[in-house]
């Protein structure tokens, strides 16, 4: 009988020092949208880093509108910190969130000390005349505050306060990390308020007015968004308004999102002599890694500086 434990014992002996050995599971924290996470994974040091960081929308999924699925209600329940930018923008995480255990601690970073606060502006133009209405309703905050860089550094600061805060041990690296973003955000900005400076007094439309964080900052000029439906085609009585408005507004530059399709906006500007671009507040497209955020400031820039150069088509 001796022997047959003795065996047993041999047996079992590797897998229980396996176990062992086998490393603490990371702590899992949780980005909404891609700009946040690009700053978690910068501050946090990447993939390769002491935590587990995670991207909780897909790419190309709205934050107004996302549906989250079980796998995703799991890892909302596994997470140490989950960062968004407010309850304004992913309005669908509100009842989910008031769910989670205590232990999970919830940042709203437009609640970060530093962050400048914008509101919505009235600017459907072919709703109203931007004259005779007030700047900002008064109620809306524009959540789009990433797109400025200065808010971008507030909420670095507070997302390393988090991430020292359940990783105490890592704090030394989540400053210097900090720092370093700090820098390059900044070195950055300086950068492109001298490339967008001759372009100051050049109007522009868009078709989602998602970045007064931005032109606010860099002192551009916008002229007002035109209302366009992305999944559907418009009629000729819609696509005459919008014409009549480019001319109106005499704007160089018409900015579209990549949800809309090109063909259609080439059909409603046709023959108006205003130039096309496209911006992408969320970065949908640029592979995440320690400069993504800085690649996202600087991708806008030079969108606007391609628009809006060379006046008219």
């Amino acid at each position: 009988m001796s022997r047959i434990l003795t065996i047993f014992l041999l047996l079992c002996l590797p897998v229980l020092q396996s176990c062992q050995q086998q490393p603490a599971a990371k702590p899992l924290v949780i980005s909404t949208i891609k700009p946040i996470q690009a700053l978690v994974y910068a501050i946090a040091g990447g993939d390769g880093g002491p935590l587990e960081i995670h991207q909780l929308l897909p790419d190309g999924a709205s934050p107004h509108h996302f549906a989250l699925r079980p796998s995703d209600m799991r890892s909302l329940g596994n997470a140490r910190v989950i960062f968004r930018i407010g309850s304004g923008l992913e309005t669908f995480l509100d009842k989910p969130l008031a769910n989670l255990p205590a232990t999970t601690q919830v940042i709203d970073l437009s609640q970060a000390n530093g962050v400048n606060h914008l509101y919505s502006r009235s600017t459907h133009t072919d709703r109203a005349d931007p004259t005779d209405t007030e700047q900002h309703t008064g109620h809306n905050e524009d959540l789009h505050i990433w797109l400025n860089p200065q808010n971008a550094i507030a909420m670095s600061r507070e997302i390393d306060s988090a991430l020292s805060a359940i990783d105490p041990a890592h704090a030394a690296q989540y400053h210097t990390n900090t720092q370093q973003l700090i820098q390059q955000i900044a070195a950055t900005d300086a950068r492109i308020r001298q490339q967008l400076a001759p372009f100051s007094h050049r109007p522009y439309l868009s078709f989602h007015d998602a970045w007064q964080h931005f032109d606010s900052h860099y002192g551009l000029s916008f002229a007002g968004a035109v209302t366009l439906d992305a999944s559907r085609l418009p009629g000729a009585r819609h696509v005459l308004d919008i014409r009549k408005i480019i001319e109106k507004k005499q704007a160089t530059c018409l900015f579209q999102e990549p949800q809309f399709s090109p063909a259609l906006v080439k059909t409603l500007v046709e023959g108006t002599g205003i130039k096309l671009g496209e911006l992408d507040p969320l970065g949908m497209q640029l592979p995440l890694n320690g400069g993504t955020y800085i690649t996202l400031l600087q991708t806008a820039a030079d969108a606007f500086q391609k628009c809006l150069e060379n006046g008219t088509q």
